[in-house]
Formats: C-alpha cells, structure tokens, sequence
C-alpha cells in the first residue's frame, strides 16, 4: 500500500494509506509528479465564511457583473447561483476564462459550498488540497463507489464543477440536470481528506426516478446503468493516525507545509 505524507506548520504529520490497486499507485504517481512541479493549493475551510463571501460578491460584481447579493443559506438560492459558474465555465472547464476571472471563481465556487450550509464546526466536509490544472487520467470503469465516508477517508478530487448524482438528489437540484449532473470519471492531483461522516443510504432507483422525472433525455443519453455506477463517493484510502488529524482541526488556522511519498 502507498503513503502520502501531509504536514501542516506546527501540526503532526497525517499518514495517508493509499489502496494497493493500479488505480492507487497511479494516483499516487499522478499527485507525485504535480508536487514535483508547483506547490499545490489549500484553502483553509475556517477562512470560509459568510463575511468572505460577501468580500467575494463585491468583486463578482466588479469583475463578472454579477448579482449575487442573496440568502446563500438557502439551497434553492444557493443551486442558482451556481449555475452562473456552471454557464460560465462551459465545456472548457477553467481554462475557458480570463486570468483575472480564474482565482475569483475558484474562491466563490469554493465559499458557496462552504457557506450554503451552516456550520456547527470550524471545519467540515474535507481539508482539500489540489491543483488548478486539467492532469489525470480516465477513473476505471470497475470502480467502485460508497454511500458511507467515514472521518478519516481519503476521496478522490471532483473533478468537474457539476455535482455528481447523489449530491443532485441530496440538494435536491433539479434544474438543468444535463448541465450540472457529472459522472465522476476523471482522476485529478488532488487530495481530500475527509473530517466528517457522510451516510446516505438512499437506493440507487430512487436516484435514477428522480433524475428520470425532471430530465429524462439526460439519463437516455448517459443510460441508467451507467449513471449507477457513480452514485456514492470515490474513497480511495485512509488517515492512519486519526488521533491526529483530531487535534489538526482544533487549530485557529492550517498551512499546508509539504507532502511527501513512498
């Protein structure tokens, strides 16, 4: 089994075990490789918050000339806004935009997730660090994916700005199915690891009837069995020492400080 090290300033080293699977060893390789050549991005979730948000309307505004002055705690509210990205960026993914417009948009894509739901924690979800780049490979087609992540799970990167169709049915999202809905089939350099239980247990025909209600042509076109085989989430490995990672997320605010291989 493989091992990424990641350490935070003034924090213990997390041990992340890797599955033993080609599918691990080549994304360990893959985050490897963009390590070797930039640093990557971590955005601490505490920064995350609705004052920042309201710092990032302001320059959508500017920038993008958009009205995003709402209720982000709202789903409904939160979903359409979210469409304005999806527009956005289009079929060319980040590259589709200008230089100027390229941080903003991660940084409100990034705080709408984090501020859509309030938090009872200084962090949830998963500490995030990754990549703004287009490098990976095709996920195989036998993998598999879980409704449980448990704290400490190590998933792989989303690798779209759409929503895979779980997150679809859990939001409720069912406005422009064919444009948000994305079947996670792409690895990407990035590494997640998650600080929280996420358990939903919902059946994969519930899923496919409520996809099938609002857009069926999208899920003609995708086919059900296909869209089966990406509901529920890409874990990948696990934090050894998760003692650690609980003292990790008692600090004010994290920095990422390296990551190492073997």
């Amino acid at each position: 089994m493989s091992n990424i090290y990641v350490t935070f300033k003034n924090a213990p080293t997390l041990q992340l075990n890797i599955q033993d699977t080609d599918l691990g060893n080549r994304y360990v390789e893959l985050v490897k490789q963009n390590y070797q050549q930039q640093f990557p991005i971590f955005r601490d979730i505490a920064k995350y918050n609705i004052d920042y948000m309201r710092t990032l309307v302001k320059q959508a505004h500017k920038i993008l000339g958009w009205d995003w002055n709402r209720d982000f705690h709202d789903p409904v509210i939160a979903n359409l806004l979210h469409k304005d990205i999806e527009i956005l960026l289009g079929i060319g993914g980040f590259d589709n935009v200008r230089e100027e417009e390229d941080q903003l948009l991660h940084e409100i894509h990034y705080c709408l997730h984090l501020v859509q739901n309030p938090r009872h924690k200084l962090r949830q979800g998963w500490l995030q660090i990754e990549w703004f780049n287009d490098h990976g490979f095709s996920l195989p087609a036998d993998f598999t994916f879980t409704k449980l992540m448990k704290f400490g799970d190590i998933k792989l990167q989303n690798p779209y700005v759409g929503h895979h169709p779980l997150q679809i049915y859990l939001e409720k999202d069912f406005s422009k199915i064919a444009q948000t809905c994305k079947l996670h089939d792409f690895v990407k350099p990035g590494i997640n690891i998650v600080i929280e239980d996420f358990n939903h247990n919902v059946d994969n025909d519930i899923v496919i009837q409520n996809l099938k209600s609002y857009d069926s042509n999208f899920v003609n076109e995708q086919t059900e069995e296909r869209i089966r085989k990406f509901i529920g989430y890409p874990v990948i490995g696990r934090v050894v020492n998760q003692s650690d990672l609980i003292e990790i997320l008692k600090l004010p605010a994290l920095e990422l400080e390296s990551l190492r291989f073997d």
